[in-house]
């Protein structure tokens, strides 16, 4: 499957997710479980003892997994938090304490990416202290999308029913950049906020990486990075990494362009962020928009700015 063809998939897992409520969001966790963790067991209501308070469990590890899908979940967490209580302490451990121990408990719960939900982990930590448990935290939709992008091609067309042809839908944008750049435009101004830290070498490797003229923009954005760690807050580690590799990806094809067109190594550092900021940004005609889509890209260079994605870091350069 191409690279492509991998954020189609995605933007269809997440269309899932949003449909998915009750049985049919259990099914959809039982099945991308089944298929990402071998050792991984669904298990099926029986009378009227139900699943026991277990949707799924790894026996080998003592990990049990309940699944909660409410319509609305952004208005459900009173009842997330009473059944994750109810079903470990009046369910799960009468009914399969005594069959394999329980050591680990997640709290599958489809907040069809609305973020954390504080008091849900709280109560899943009071959890944990009580019962002495290795771990006991909520699995939210983010992290079932990690199962899924990991499985292999196969796999993961069986779940969505197939991938449309990329031919017919070339018109459209469905990348990673492109939806962390219309976060960063969706999100509410606000004031900047002094008491967010610049890394301390962040001027530093503006000065090595000869961003004479541009590294005030990097600057300025700096204290704008948080938009992008809110977006990941909201969405799997394979969004995280994906974005991470285009932008390196960028900054690898700036070294080659530059370097062939440009002999001034004073200019070359600012070539290359012109460079970067229109491979993000490419100018469409229309100045309103070019100018928004350009300041957001300018955070999405900051963030990765001060991670030594782009550009060299000081001590690990060579010249």
């Amino acid at each position: 499957m191409s690279p492509e063809e991998k954020q189609i998939a995605r933007v269809l897992f997440k269309l899932k997710i949003y449909q998915s409520m009750g049985f049919q969001f259990e099914n959809l966790f039982a099945e991308i479980m089944e298929y990402s963790r071998p050792t991984f067991r669904k298990i099926r209501p029986y009378g009227n003892q139900g699943d026991g308070g277990n949707d799924g469990y790894e026996s080998a590890h003592g990990r049990y997994f309940q699944v909660f899908s409410p319509k609305n979940p952004q208005f459900s967490e009173y009842n997330a938090i009473k059944k994750a209580a109810e079903d470990f302490e009046e369910k799960l451990i009468p009914h399969w304490q005594a069959v394999c121990e329980v050591k680990e408990y997640f709290f599958v719960f489809n907040d069809k990416y609305h973020s954390t939900f504080l008091e849900l982990e709280k109560q899943l930590r009071v959890i944990k202290t009580k019962f002495h448990l290795q771990a006991a935290t909520v699995f939210y939709a983010k992290d079932l999308e990690s199962e899924f992008m990991r499985l292999d091609d196969e796999y993961i067309i069986m779940i969505l029913g197939g991938i449309p042809n990329m031919e017919s839908i070339q018109a459209v944008d469905y990348s990673i950049l492109s939806e962390v750049i219309n976060h960063i435009l969706d999100s509410p101004p606000q004031l900047i906020n002094l008491g967010i830290p610049v890394a301390p070498d962040f001027e530093e490797k503006i000065i090595f990486n000869s961003l004479s003229q541009t590294g005030h923009y990097l600057r300025s954005k700096a204290r704008e990075a948080w938009h992008i760690d809110d977006y990941f807050s909201k969405n799997s580690n394979y969004d995280k990494q994906t974005l991470r590799d285009y932008l390196a990806g960028y900054y690898a094809e700036s070294l080659t362009q530059v370097d062939i067109n440009q002999a001034d190594a004073e200019s070359r550092g600012d070539l290359r962020f012109a460079f970067i900021l229109n491979k993000i940004a490419p100018s469409t005609g229309k100045n309103l928009h070019d100018r928004l889509l350009k300041d957001a890209a300018l955070v999405v260079m900051a963030k990765y700015f001060e991670s030594c994605d782009i550009f060299e870091e000081p001590q690990n350069a060579t010249s």
